[in-house]
């Protein structure tokens, strides 16, 4: 009876190792599968959140690539346009100083005509000296401060009594400024007998020139206007 006792009981305490063993088998077999699932939900997780973030600097480099372009697409437009500004400001300048619309300032010679009680100059005698300063490839002339443009008016009012120059009066000396090639000045002016300076001068008129490298001439000071010209289409 005894030995029966033991036999039992050393089949229990072999049934409950084995028991014991399989149990522990398959806890370690449950731990391991969550650890492996956990690490693989992980590992999904991480994944899609690699692919989210790539998705999102891609969309984020293209929209900045997009910028790039638009903002160097404004630069060139301001570019080009301050470009078209500058040119268009340069050409409205060299217009105004062409039509005597700006000061100028350059080389030259200075005319001082003086009337006399025998001799005094007439409105006919300054136009005749105006065109042949323009002959003479004069850029820039003014009388008595009166810059002379195309449609500037030189008369004589009441009899040669007094000469009007852009509608201003102006009085003896009549101070001739002009800007130009200097030695073809002086080669018209001063030609052999029919220069305005010997024919002038051998008629018992006073006048006197100079020659100087810094003339300043002031710009014509009235509006410009052009009443039957017009540009053809």
């Amino acid at each position: 009876m005894k030995k029966d006792k033991i036999i039992i009981s050393i089949i229990v305490f072999f049934v409950s190792i084995m028991l014991a063993s399989s149990m522990s088998i398959q806890f370690r077999t449950v731990e391991k599968t969550n650890s492996m699932g956990i690490e693989s939900m992980r590992e999904n997780e991480l994944r899609q959140e690699i692919l989210d973030w790539k998705t999102k600097y891609s969309e984020v480099d293209e929209k900045i690539q997009s910028d790039n372009e638009k903002i160097e697409e404004y630069e060139n437009t301001i570019q080009n346009n301050q470009q078209s500004s500058e040119l268009l400001e340069e050409e409205l300048k060299e217009y105004n100083m062409l039509v005597g619309k700006t000061n100028v300032v350059g080389e030259g010679l200075i005319l001082k005509l003086t009337d006399t009680s025998e001799q005094s100059f007439s409105a006919s005698n300054l136009i005749y000296l105006v065109n042949e300063l323009k002959y003479a490839g004069a850029e820039a002339i003014s009388i008595n401060e009166q810059r002379i443009i195309n449609s500037t008016d030189i008369v004589s009012i009441n009899n040669n009594q007094y000469i009007l120059v852009n509608g201003e009066r102006i009085v003896s000396p009549y101070e001739v400024k002009v800007i130009g090639n200097k030695d073809e000045l002086d080669k018209i002016l001063n030609f052999q007998d029919d220069g305005f300076i010997p024919y002038y001068k051998g008629r018992g008129y006073t006048l006197d020139m100079s020659y100087q490298s810094n003339i300043k001439i002031p710009a014509y000071n009235k509006e410009i206007t052009l009443k039957y010209i017009k540009r053809e289409e």
